[in-house]
């Protein structure tokens, strides 16, 4: 392996940190409430062509292919005239203050910022922006963390690349993103959020990340005689086989305990 795979590895390092800005770890009444939006969207289509304009009721719509669940959305019609209408969506009991909108002035669905979000959201809304706080909280602390590791590593990088170190500079590097996801994983998963194939392919390829890192810190110790390799080195395979494990039994307890059966 040449020393230029470590800065493929960087910016593979870089492209899984935007992944993980990405909406994944989604609250299971969320999705419920979007999709119950998206069915009511479809149901006015058909009513209007039935009847040359929006719906104003859901009643009406229940011959439509409105279907779901009241006791856990919470659905309401605005307004509706000929042309247009505006509707909203969201769990009954929300615990993350997400409210999905569609109006047809304002080009279709969208998701309510947190000024709309406080017209619906009431008595929790303080509580579940603390929560939020502190999850973001705990992001940006690990991100800094994260990013010292990487730091860290091209100071290695620097001082030890050839001689045969290579391959341990780069399983260190193979190791940050399943750690990085493995940490993500143990501060949004629970019981409430929706296990989706995102969730359950990027588990795949943490674990599959992990393994690699092994083998090859495992492989490169076998092949490199200890004593003639800088103790810095050493200490850093070490370090890669522990955040593979450490990141291995994290992917193991989060598919264990909340992948769905």
């Amino acid at each position: 392996m040449r020393i230029s795979t470590i800065n493929k590895i960087f910016l593979f390092i870089c492209m899984f940190g935007l992944t993980s800005c990405a909406v994944i770890f989604e609250n299971n009444y969320d999705v419920m409430a979007r999709q119950a939006l998206f069915k009511l969207m479809k149901a006015q289509e058909n009513y209007r062509i039935e009847h040359d304009k929006y719906a104003s009721k859901l009643v009406q719509l229940s011959s439509h292919g409105l279907k779901y669940n009241t006791g856990i959305v919470y659905i309401e019609i605005h307004s509706a005239s000929k042309d247009e209408y505006r509707a909203i969506s969201l769990p009954a009991e929300s615990s993350t203050a997400r409210v999905f909108i569609y109006e047809t002035s304002k080009g279709g669905y969208y998701e309510a910022d947190e000024v709309e979000v406080s017209k619906y959201v009431l008595g929790a809304l303080n509580f579940i922006r603390s929560e939020k706080a502190k999850q973001k909280t705990n992001t940006l602390l690990f991100s800094i963390l994260l990013g010292s590791l990487v730091i860290l590593g091209f100071r290695f990088v620097s001082r030890y690349k050839g001689e045969g170190n290579n391959n341990a500079l780069i399983s260190y590097f193979i190791s940050l993103p399943p750690l990085g996801w493995a940490v993500a994983a143990l501060n949004h998963l629970s019981n409430d959020v929706i296990f989706s194939s995102k969730i359950l392919t990027l588990s795949w390829v943490a674990i599959a990340l992990s393994l690699s890192c092994v083998l090859i810190t495992i492989r490169w110790l076998k092949n490199k005689k200890t004593l003639s390799s800088p103790t810095p080195i050493i200490g850093l395979a070490g370090c890669s086989l522990f955040i593979s494990l450490i990141s291995l039994g994290s992917m193991a307890y989060t598919l264990i305990k909340y992948y769905p059966t």
